[in-house]
């Protein structure tokens, strides 16, 4: 047993501790029924979308899904949105130890834009009922450049560590042609969630406004844009 396979039950617990961290958070926030059936509408939107475009190569919208979630509900729910659709996708995928780290790639996405809103919003702007979500130019070009950055350099990586830690890794050139391997698909993710957002994010949050305020949410990180 070499040092990435011996190292790979401490991974999983960190993992596990991390997604376990943000659920005892969420839930501590008292989510109403509303709010609950629009993160779980959300999620199953992510599995459905997974499932389409699994046929086709090297296109998938769905972290674009979970970068929006992010940016209108907030990181906490950006994160449940994220993890939850990583986990109940692979029962159809199929499950395994890279699950865990799928969920926290996927979850971290989804909490990283909830930040990205605040930074680039703060806290004043917010959801207007029946509104048309409108971004500036530069708005685009924050969330389509951070969306591309963080996938390439943290979340695809985080799940890149999962094949590391399965099959071990005995030599430096070993690492860096599975990382490598990795990099072409997380260049492919990132293009297409870019792609995504650029052509189907007004509609996607406006729709998500009307149906935010047809719930009766109002205590989402006060829902700003």
């Amino acid at each position: 047993m070499n040092f990435w396979q011996s190292g790979q039950g401490v991974v999983l617990s960190f993992l596990v501790l991390i997604n376990l961290g943000f659920y005892f958070a969420y839930e501590r926030t008292r989510p109403s029924s509303g709010e609950l059936i629009l993160v779980a509408d959300l999620c199953a939107f992510c599995i459905a979308l997974r499932s389409i475009f699994s046929f086709v190569p090297y296109f998938n919208p769905v972290m674009a899904i979970i970068c929006l979630s992010g940016i209108a509900l907030g990181s906490l729910r950006g994160f449940l949105i994220g993890s939850l659709s990583a986990l109940l996708s692979n029962f159809i995928f199929g499950q395994g130890p890279w699950t865990l780290y799928q969920m926290t790639s996927w979850g971290i996405f989804g909490a990283i834009f909830g930040l990205v809103r605040r930074f680039r919003f703060g806290r004043n702007r917010t959801l207007q009922k029946n509104k048309t979500v409108n971004f500036g130019i530069l708005d685009y070009c924050v969330f389509c450049i951070s969306s591309f950055l963080v996938i390439i350099f943290i979340t695809g990586p985080i799940v890149d560590l999962s094949s590391v830690f399965m099959f071990g890794i005995d030599n430096a050139k070993s690492l860096f042609v599975m990382l490598a391997g990795g990099f072409v698909f997380n260049l492919a993710l990132a293009l297409s969630t870019v792609v995504t957002i650029l052509f189907f994010s007004k509609p996607f949050l406006s729709a998500l406004n009307r149906v935010i305020f047809r719930l009766n949410v109002n205590s989402l990180f006060h829902s700003q844009f």
